[in-house]
């Protein structure tokens, strides 16, 4: 279990112990003295071959309780997608940078054997930001917004701040650093994922803080490989060389601690091999499981590793050999004895004399002198004979000079082409040696002096470096301070061409879309986007929609700004907005018409949502126009007209018009005729024919009839029979269809139906020859009361005429007496006949025959 949860990256802790005076991002986390270049951290399906471990880095900042300013912390090239990064396949990684304070922001961690992984999130949640594939952040800075130091958690006088970097998605390898400020930092790390040196054969340093309880430590190392480098731990006594790792899996070696070597800082050494883009991490636990601090810097009076070629010494000659042994620092030195020997191969104990009144009897001895000054050291070898001749001695004068303290001052924003100064006043040397200050900014252009102006001619971020030489003549007379500027270029903004929007739908929405995607920031600055559109109205967004209430001409502007407070951190563009939509035109109801009216028009419901001035233009369909809101007109043919209504707001745009359109259905009266019989008998079937009727416009017609005895009949043509007799008005009313006043027309026919007489001749008759007797047809009439005539036909070649009339027989017989009876109607039916039998008699005639 404890390999297990050591192996967990615990990352990056940085300790500041010291207030600064100034506030600048100068301080690079693994610092460039180390050789160690970046950090890194893979996605959450990272592959293993590559180097890749689940865990986050946790980075921890230590500010003294005094110190009451802010923390500022940067990342740099914190995105996937290029330079440094390692892409398996496509880039796809997103990397989470965290930052907390608060209680258990350090104290979930510090001091745990067995850390669970949940602790890396504890304490308060003070800034984030995540970070994928984007190019605008290759070989750039991310600043955080600054943090006040109070916000930290609070351990005895100490204020920890923790940052935990975490690869949320995907598999690529993100490869970065960090800067923070205050500048006089130191940082550890309880487990490190390293991107070592390229160059074969450079050496890094760290510096692991061993406890001073520690009897054992236990190094831990991961991915190294064959050939991504050699390892080698030396504390003030002894070096150890470490058993290396292969690819994917962890090593591990045991070493010793001797007592005298407890409680200080050791130097672990990496030796650069030949493989490309080498990825290793490493932590080291006590004997006990106790996560061991490892620091990247040596700390006040540490072994500051300066990697520069020991010279040997050779005790037993007489003849002194300039020698520096491995100088660690200004003020620390490792002093090997190791290329000493006898000539008679005998045993040899070592004793330094490092001429400050302190000694030391081991082959290989780190000493670091408290004073600058000059020191005559000297090394005695004694072999293990008893003669004379059994000591040499040499020596060697070692320089001890500290370096000026750089303090690098000025600005760390401006804009393009501002002349900045920049000023050095503030560093120091002891003693006081003449100092020469040299200046480099960053951008390929330098200075001397202790205060320089300067104009940058592009934007982007510069590490202006700021080298202090004093006149020691020796190995440290240099220091280095840095900082950050930040020169910004002013954005330019581009709130795109000029626009002219025509809806030709009258309630359309004015809406407008502005677009700034193509502003340009040439440092890549986050931009705000503010648009006034020229209406009262604002909003903000690189790209907006914005609806206007009512067209028109409006100038819009564009501010943009970017994220640096500076004077050019502004720009600004205009564009003008014309706007109209087409009217509304309403021409009114569709009508109907009589050929003989006028036709009314109103185009007052017409509208302009705009507020523009209309005209009106008719199109009456038959040829005529006519203008204005209100205007009359007369067809002088009937028929369906197509009226147009044109309006028009005067804008002379694509949309200035609209048009809207009615049907004007203009009808002539239809003609109705009758062709029909104007006399008829009772149960005949009359025929009524009004095929003749027309109409002047075409129209076809519709035919209604009215018999005038109550009933009534449809069609063009129609028959009737009269039940009565009687004069009888037939009334014909066609119709056009076109439901105006004027669609219908009638006609009239009279009809007389007859009905026919009732002759009545009376009873049959029994008379005599020569009896003239009397025929009376006065029982017969008509029902219609026409006039009657009266018509006898007496049977024996005799007539007679009247209602009365006499007649006799001249001889005997039986005759067939005929009446006709005949109304004054003058139709078919207007004659009725009667008979009665007339029986004619002689008179006896008496014979008397006497015989």
């Amino acid at each position: 279990m404890r390999t297990k949860v050591l192996s967990i990256v615990l990352a990056t802790v940085f300790f500041l112990s010291l207030v600064m005076v100034k506030q600048a991002f100068c301080y690079r986390i693994p610092p460039e003295e180390s050789n160690i270049r970046y950090l890194y951290v893979f996605g959450e399906d990272g592959k293993k071959s590559y180097g890749a471990k689940k865990e986050p880095q946790v980075v921890f900042l230590q500010v003294p309780a005094g110190y009451t300013g802010n923390i500022e912390i940067s990342i740099y090239d914190p995105d996937v997608g290029g330079y440094v990064d390692e892409k398996s396949g496509k880039w796809n990684t997103e990397t989470r940078f965290s930052i907390f304070g608060g209680k258990k922001a350090y104290s979930s961690i510090a001091g745990k054997t067995e850390p669970n992984i949940e602790s890396f999130w504890e304490g308060d949640l003070i800034d984030e930001k995540t970070f994928g594939e984007d190019k605008s952040y290759d070989k750039k800075f991310y600043h955080f917004s600054p943090i006040e130091a109070k916000k930290g958690e609070k351990i005895g006088d100490l204020m920890y701040f923790k940052i935990v970097a975490e690869g949320v998605s995907g598999d690529d390898n993100n490869v970065f650093a960090l800067e923070v400020s205050p500048d006089a930092i130191e940082a550890f790390s309880y487990s490190l994922s390293l991107r070592l040196s390229e160059k074969r054969g450079e050496k890094m340093a760290l510096y692991p803080d061993i406890p001073k309880d520690a009897a054992k430590i236990i190094e831990y190392n991961y991915d190294l490989d064959a050939t991504g480098g050699e390892i080698e731990m030396v504390s003030a006594s002894k070096s150890y060389r470490i058993k290396g790792s292969g690819t994917g899996v962890w090593a591990n070696t045991e070493i010793d601690v001797l007592s005298s070597d407890a409680g200080k800082r050791w130097v672990y050494e990496i030796t650069k091999d030949r493989q490309p883009n080498a990825n290793m991490a490493m932590y080291l636990t006590t004997g006990d499981g106790r996560a061991v601090p490892v620091f990247f810097t040596p700390g006040e009076g540490g072994p500051k590793r300066v990697f520069v070629e020991a010279r040997a010494v050779t005790p037993a000659a007489t003849k002194e050999e300039p020698w520096m042994g491995t100088k660690l620092s200004c003020n620390t030195f490792t002093f090997d004895g190791s290329k000493s020997h006898d000539p008679d191969n005998q045993a040899m104990t070592y004793f330094w004399d490092f001429g400050d009144g302190t000694t030391s009897n081991q082959l290989k001895s780190m000493h670091t002198y408290k004073d600058a000054g000059q020191y005559l050291v000297k090394l005695t070898v004694t072999d293990n004979s008893d003669v004379d001749c059994n000591t040499a001695t040499t020596q060697q004068v070692v320089k001890v000079n500290q370096p000026p303290c750089a303090i690098a001052d000025g600005p760390g924003i401006t804009c393009v082409n501002d002349e900045i100064v920049f000023d050095g006043s503030q560093s120091t040397d002891s003693p006081d040696d003449k100092l020469v200050y040299r200046w480099n900014f960053g951008d390929g252009e330098t200075a001397e002096g202790v205060r320089v102006s300067h104009k940058y001619a592009k934007g982007g971020d510069y590490q202006v470096t700021l080298t202090v030489i004093d006149d020691s003549e020796t190995m440290c007379d240099t220091g280095v301070d840095s900082l950050t500027v930040a020169v910004n270029t002013a954005p330019i903004a581009d709130a795109g061409k000029d626009i002219i929007m025509c809806k030709k739908n009258a309630s359309d929405p004015l809406e407008v879309t502005f677009d700034a995607s193509k502003s340009k920031d040439a440092d890549a600055d986050d931009l705000t986007y503010i648009w006034d559109f020229g209406d009262g109205e604002t909003q903000e967004g690189k790209v907006v929609t914005h609806r206007y209430e009512k067209g028109g001409e409006y100038v819009t502007k564009l501010l943009i700004t970017d994220n640096t407070n500076t004077d050019c951190n502004k720009s600004t563009a205009t564009k003008l907005v014309s706007l109209n939509r087409a009217p509304f035109a309403e021409a009114g109801d569709d009508m109907k018409i009589c050929i003989t009216e006028k036709a009314d028009f109103d185009a007052s419901m017409s509208l302009d949502n705009d507020g523009d001035t209309l005209t009106y233009i008719w199109d009456f369909g038959d040829g005529k126009t006519g203008k204005g809101n209100n205007i009359s007109h007369k067809y002088s043919k009937g028929g369906l007209y197509k009226v147009t209504l044109k309006v028009d707001d005067g804008s002379e745009t694509e949309c200035s018009n609209s048009l809207d359109t009615i049907l004007v259905d203009v009808n002539s009266t239809p003609k109705a005729d009758i062709s029909a019989d104007e006399i008829a008998c009772v149960s005949e079937s009359v025929k009524f024919d009004g095929a003749s009727s027309s109409d002047p416009d075409g129209d076809k017609l519709g035919y209604t009839w009215d018999f005038g005895d109550g009933t009534t009949g449809s069609g063009a043509a129609a028959k009737h029979k009269y039940e009565e007799g009687g004069l009888y008005k037939a009334t014909l009313f066609v119709d056009d269809g076109k439901g105006s006043e004027c669609s219908g027309s009638t006609k009239t026919h009279y009809v007389n139906v007859n009905t026919p007489p009732v002759a009545e001749a009376g009873p049959d008759l029994l008379i005599c020859v020569t009896d003239e007797v009397e025929f009376d047809a006065s029982k017969s009439y008509d029902p219609d009361d026409d006039s009657l005539t009266f018509s006898w036909d007496f049977g024996d070649g005799t007539t007679a005429q009247g209602p009365k009339v006499k007649h006799g027989y001249k001889d005997i017989g039986i005759y067939k007496v005929t009446l006709s009876v005949k109304d004054d109607s003058g139709t078919e039916c207007n004659i009725a006949t009667d008979g009665l039998v007339a029986t004619v008699n002689a008179q006896p005639v008496p014979i008397i025959e006497v015989m």
